[in-house]
């Protein structure tokens, strides 16, 4: 009985609780979001410089929001037509554009390490993005026409855009608490602890990784500001050579959308292109991980 007590006390309060995180982010950070992305659909439409300019100057308004928060640029890919151009920016967004908890992330890195081993961190980043970048350009062009052309002609309505700001939340809330369940019982069990015993003796022999590295990964999925928050906390005992946290920090940052992200890329994306990205994000991640630890072994550092 005290188990169970204790079982519910972590799926409605706990850090992760219907009652704690899903009411928060749900009315206080996605009901906001999709008021101000509302605004924004009907209003950027009418800027004669985003009527005659090429869609790549609205692949970039994506690209800024997703700076902020992953989850919010995602959300805002509704007014996208055209299925090819969607799955592009879902795929730019989950895998090439750094998050804020990802900016702090690499801001903090950088205060750790020399200027040096920053720089090669730029070098391999911006190298395996830019191949990312065209190799996405083959695979899904861009349309001629991302927003709606008949979202010009509408006009701005307060009451519409809070009426589908409330739709799209009230959408997202039984996935979300789903979720939110789901990961609460994971962490009662401590199976979050056993996958991460599982998983370090495979990182330290394919990546040359610590032990300490495999939970890291396991918290940057579910949230990446707890990914980063860890990885902080353990730079400074020592646990990490350079070569090791600059390949952690690549593979956190290639890494797959955390949790929010996920719950929104389903919505988008349906399920069946959701795990497709997922797991395209996730591989991509392990192969720069590999791919650079081994660069790293075989130079001997």
């Amino acid at each position: 009985m005290n188990n169970l007590s204790l079982l519910l006390q972590c799926i409605f309060f706990g850090e992760y609780g219907l009652l704690t995180l899903t009411p928060r982010y749900l009315f206080l950070v996605l009901f906001p979001i999709m008021v101000f992305l509302g605004i924004l659909g009907q209003i950027l439409p009418r800027i004669p410089l985003l009527k005659e300019t090429s869609p790549a100057v609205n692949q970039f308004f994506y690209g800024v929001i997703g700076l902020g928060c992953t989850t919010a640029a995602l959300a805002g890919l509704s007014p996208l037509t055209d299925p090819k151009s969607k799955s592009r920016m879902a795929w730019i967004l989950v895998v090439l554009i750094p998050c804020s908890a990802q900016l702090t992330l690499l801001a903090a890195f950088a205060s750790m390490v020399t200027f040096r081993v920053f720089l090669v961190f730029l070098v391999f980043f911006f190298l395996f993005s830019a191949i990312i970048y065209l190799l996405l350009g083959r695979c899904l062009p861009l349309s001629d026409h991302l927003i709606k052309p008949e979202s010009a002609t509408i006009h701005v309505s307060l009451v519409r855009i809070l009426k589908d700001a409330l739709h799209a939340v009230c959408e997202t809330v039984v996935p979300f608490a789903a979720g939110s369940v789901l990961i609460s019982i994971l962490l009662y069990l401590g199976v979050m602890d056993q996958l991460s015993s599982l998983c370090a003796p495979m990182l330290a022999q394919w990546f040359h990784l610590p032990p300490q590295a495999a939970s890291l990964l396991f918290l940057n999925i579910f949230k990446r500001d707890f990914g980063a928050a860890g990885l902080l906390s353990l730079s400074g005992s020592g646990t990490f050579s350079a070569a090791g946290l600059l390949v952690t920090v690549l593979m956190m940052t290639f890494s797959v959308p955390c949790f929010n992200a996920t719950v929104l890329l389903v919505k988008q994306q349906r399920l069946p292109g959701a795990i497709w990205i997922w797991l395209g994000s996730l591989s991509i991640s392990l192969f720069v991980g590999k791919l650079v630890s081994e660069i790293f072994f075989i130079c001997g550092f």
